[in-house]
């Protein structure tokens, strides 16, 4: 199995970090000022291009201050309660390491929490995540990091984080930067590699170290000695390039490298790519035995795809893109090609998109109820979920009851009626349960939680 060199070769301190000297110096001096306490500005937005080392340089800072860190994506983690789950609990003052060794800030001791692609919240599935980062910065007594692609769209979620947040502006990275680590990981790895070879290499990923070192990969995989010749297959990386017209000239191609290269400009993996050609290849063929033959050549493709994440030998890919490039492009025998205005979006993945939402509040709900059943994950969900949903549309004393006790949202609670969680029903239901806490909570002293007697207050964990 061979290591992806991106990861093989990451930054390990920010002295490592090529270009972006100013960014560097910035990161340095914001976290030598968490040493002398916490300072007002608890939050670090890096903002810049994809490849320009964002996600290395932060990693390398915490490992730089000695801190722990907690990393989570956002686009991941959309809605309120993941990040306040993941990245709320990482922004408690008093920590505990990865080892579960005490912290206490008092002593010096941090912990990092880092929110990748934070800019990536929109549409519906944004419950309330932007509201709860800005939270998060307000509330923590550790350092963040927000990495964004796109500032512009993370504070137009949340304006907030304009005054909130120090900024560090990351640039496209020259070109003899890029050369220079990749001179560095062909010594490593024992590969001589002609220079003309890695200045093309740098020139093509636009400043985009990470697409630099995955090509490097990609072209020294099997070999030893790399002169100009082996690069001729790499195509010319334009990131601008429409996706339409790199699967317009994938199924149009006439040989297998020319239906291989189409593909080098998509920024997609291969499986993402293998889903656009599987929902394309009907607009594309006409005659029964090339569609049949092309989607086999997929099939090949798909046989690979699963070999790779079974083993993690990425060299595998290789097998996979020839199948699904070269070999549906090739399956067309017949007929003339008909006209192809418009290519369409996977349905696979509009219909994940669409389970999300039902699928989160479904694990929501069963992470909260194992420990009081004493059952696992998967058996709660396939043996008391249906029934307690069926019951509990009966019953509404007995949900507001459960959700007391086992902390149900707005969410879990829409999931169990089949509603949404803005809808009325929902809201009374939650209506209920706030005046069952404010009578649980009457007899308690201000600014402390205290159950009353003969009524001791209980956690899931406790049944």
């Amino acid at each position: 199995m061979q290591d992806e060199w991106t990861e093989k070769y990451r930054p390990k301190s920010l002295s490592e970090i090529v270009g972006n000297e100013d960014a560097v110096r910035s990161m340095r001096r914001w976290a030598d000022s968490w040493t002398r306490g916490t300072p007002r500005l608890k939050a670090l937005v890096l903002r810049g291009d994809p490849g320009t080392g964002k996600t290395s340089a932060s990693l390398a800072l915490a490992n730089d201050m000695g801190w722990d860190f907690i990393e989570m994506n956002a686009s991941d983690h959309r809605n309120a309660a993941a990040i306040q789950r993941v990245a709320g609990a990482g922004a408690l003052t008093q920590t505990l390491t990865l080892n579960g060794d005490y912290l206490s800030s008092t002593q010096g001791k941090r912990k990092l929490v880092i929110i990748d692609e934070a800019d990536n919240l929109f549409g519906n599935q944004d419950r309330g995540g932007a509201k709860a980062i800005v939270d998060t910065i307000r509330d923590s007594g550790q350092p963040i990091i927000l990495i964004v692609n796109d500032y512009y769209e993370l504070t137009r979620k949340a304006s907030a984080i304009k005054t909130l947040t120090e900024k560090v502006a990351f640039r496209r990275l020259e070109s003899r930067s890029i050369v220079h680590v990749l001179e560095s990981i062909a010594r490593k790895e024992k590969v001589r590699v002609d220079a003309e070879v890695l200045a093309r290499i740098a020139e093509n990923c636009g400043g985009d170290m990470r697409a630099a070192v995955n090509d490097l990969q990609m072209m020294v995989e099997g070999k030893d000695d790399i002169i100009m010749s082996d690069s001729d297959a790499m195509g010319k990386r334009n990131q601008l390039k429409e996706l339409d017209d790199s699967l317009r000239a994938l199924f149009g191609a006439k040989t297998l490298k020319g239906a291989r290269d189409a593909t080098l400009d998509i920024d997609k993996t291969p499986d993402e790519l293998e889903k656009w050609i599987e929902e394309n290849i009907p607009l594309e063929y006409r005659d029964p035995g090339d569609m049949a033959e092309a989607f086999d050549a997929l099939a090949r493709s798909d046989i690979y795809l699963g070999w790779t994440r079974r083993s993690q030998n990425y060299g595998l890919w290789a097998y996979a893109k020839d199948m699904m490039t070269g070999g549906v492009a090739l399956s067309r025998k017949h007929g003339v090609r008909p006209d192809v205005r418009e290519y369409r979006f996977p349905s696979h993945f509009m219909m994940l998109s669409r389970a999300k939402g039902p699928r989160a509040a479904r694990d929501s709900i069963s992470r909260k109820l194992e420990g009081h059943l004493h059952m696992s994950r998967r058996a709660v969900n396939s043996t008391v979920l249906p029934l307690l949903a069926s019951v509990t549309r009966r019953d509404s004393d007995l949900l507001v009851s459960l959700s007391v006790k086992c902390g149900l949202d707005e969410d879990d609670i829409g999931f169990l009626l089949g509603l949404d969680s803005d809808s009325r029903q929902v809201g009374e239901i939650v209506s209920k349960i706030h005046e069952r806490l404010g009578d649980e909570d009457d007899n308690e002293s201000p600014g402390r939680h205290r159950a009353k007697p003969g009524r001791e207050k209980r956690s899931l964990k406790d049944f």
